[in-house]
Parts: structure tokens; sequence; C-alpha cells
């Protein structure tokens, strides 16, 4: 038997508290499990007493989840995410075309393209989410857009965009603290920066932005790292602390107003994000879909119209 399946006897708590965790509150999460919000509730006590941990602070009937609530919510969500992959690549679809995209890619930007892309190619589209590059190694996919610098063994690749980086903060806390898009990084280095474990992935870091954008400052070291980039946008929505952005996945945050520019661009010369496939295997559905895709590049965020090359 696992050690999972010793400390944790109901496995089904642990989908109970990702539900919590993505829904923000027992009463939504009751709602979308189609449970009462009273089980619920027992299930996160019972969750609590068997890890031995605060999952969460308690102010009235609302709830944040802890350090280590927070820790084990990433976990449990790229875990789930990595069983819903291998059962996806249980179904047989020989027909369907796999696109493959990190979460972010995903959600702010292929998913709301993905009729249009489907229209483009004159086929069924399924994506198929990864976190780190290494993991397209092992998968079956035929096209996929990956950050980096574009050199990728039995990868063909061409640049999609160039990899533009900019702080972003919710209104609330950029008043708060004072800041916008004139802000200099050396004001920056001080806040809550919103950092994301760079493990196995090539985008840019806070240390890196701030090298290239300040000179010799650095980030303080931070007390939590997260593991999936949404959920550094939603600690941001929150106005929890100060994330990095890039080019074309928040612009519909940022002209909704969710999201606001408080620093300055840092665009690498050599780094972006690029559209692969394995070599020698594209036809009339690749060339298809790069085109829409390139066509919505055209109509790029405002806040990334003079991005600055780094040094």
């Amino acid at each position: 038997m696992r050690p999972l399946a010793r400390r944790v006897p109901q496995l089904q708590r642990l989908a109970v508290f990702d539900a919590v965790a993505a829904a923000g509150d027992f009463t939504s999460a009751a709602r979308e499990l189609q449970i009462s919000q009273p089980a619920v509730s027992r299930h996160m006590a019972a969750l609590t007493r068997e890890l031995g941990v605060d999952l969460f602070t308690r102010s009235g009937r609302s709830f944040e989840l802890t350090p280590r609530g927070r820790t084990l919510a990433d976990a449990v969500d790229q875990a789930f995410a990595t069983l819903e992959r291998a059962l996806t690549e249980l179904d047989d679809h020989p027909e369907a075309f796999v696109f493959a995209v990190q979460p972010a890619m995903a959600t702010s930007w292929v998913v709301p393209l993905l009729d249009q892309l489907e229209t483009a190619a004159a086929c069924e589209i399924r994506l198929r989410i990864f976190e780190r590059s290494a993991e397209l190694d092992s998968s079956e996919w035929d096209m996929a857009i990956v950050p980096g610098t574009g050199s990728w063994p039995r990868w063909d690749s061409t640049m999609l965009f160039a990899e533009a980086v900019r702080p972003f903060a919710a209104p609330s806390l950029a008043d708060r603290l004072g800041l916008g898009p004139a802000t200099k990084p050396a004001e920056l280095v001080e806040h809550n920066l919103l950092h994301i474990d760079d493990v196995g992935r090539p985008n840019m870091t806070w240390r890196e932005w701030f090298a290239e954008a300040g000179g010799s400052l650095a980030p303080r070291t931070p007390r939590l790292v997260y593991n999936a980039y949404p959920t550094v946008i939603q600690e941001a929505l929150a106005g929890n602390g100060i994330a990095l952005g890039w080019q074309h996945l928040l612009s519909d945050l940022v002209e909704r107003g969710l999201l606001v520019p408080v620093g300055p661009i840092v665009q690498r010369r050599h780094g972006g994000h690029h559209v692969c496939w394995r070599t020698g295997r594209n036809d009339r559905r690749h060339d298809a879909i790069l085109d829409r895709l390139r066509v919505e590049i055209a109509a790029s965020s405002a806040s990334f119209e003079t991005a600055r090359p780094a040094n």
C-alpha cells in the first residue's frame, strides 16, 4: 500500500480539497461536487486531522489557505492534471489533432481561439496540457507552443512571439503601494513578489528580470514558491502580490482592468514562445493553425507595445 493511502484513507478527500481550493469557499465547492456543505466541512476537518497540519485559516465564514495548504493545493492540482492527461491518452481518437500547451497559455489564449483553430485546420483539436518542456518527450502530440530558445533536438520550430515580460498587480494593490507603469525595478525589490518554481521551466524568473531590467538588483529569497502559473495569477488578482506577466498571456486581464502594469518591460533577444512539431511531420493543419495564431498575435495587448530588449 502506498504511504498516501495510509495517511489519507479516503482519497476522495483530496478531490474535495481540490474543489474547495479552486472554488474559494465550501459552499461553492459543495455545489460543484453535488454534495452538502456540511459534508465538505467534515471531509476538510478529517483531512486536516489525518495530515496533522493546518490547511485553512478562518475569519468568520470565510477562509484562506495557509502556506502549507497552498502547497498541498498546488500538488493536488498537478497530480490530478497528470491523471487527467493519462486518462485522455487512453482515449482512441486517431483523427484528432493533439495541440500541447501550458496551462496559462491554454486558459488565457488557446481555449478562446479553439473553435477558430479547428475551423482553420478543418479537424478536431484535442489539447494536451504540460507544465515543463521535458514532459513532451514522453507523450504524443502533433503541435506544441513551447517557451525557450527554439533549439530542440528532433523538433522543428518557428518563433511565435518574443518573450516580453512585465510586472503586474491588481489595481487595489498598485494604488496602495503607489506603483504604476513607470515604477522602477528598485522600488519593487522589497514588495511581495509571486514566484513560480523554475525547475525545468525556461521562462524568465524574477531574478533574471531584475538582472536584465535593473542591473545588480536581486529579489529577496521567496518564502513561498508556486508550481503552477495560473495559481500565481490568481494570487495577483486577489491582491496578494506582484506577478510577472508574459506578452499575450495576460492581454484579456489587462484590457479588462483586472491587472495593471507596475514596472518596465524586458524582452529577451533570443527567448520566446515557439510553435513546434516533430521533425518532418508537419502538414496543412500545422500551417493553418500557425497562420491563425499569427493573425491573433497582431492584436497584441497595448501593455507590451513598447517592449525593451534586454542587454
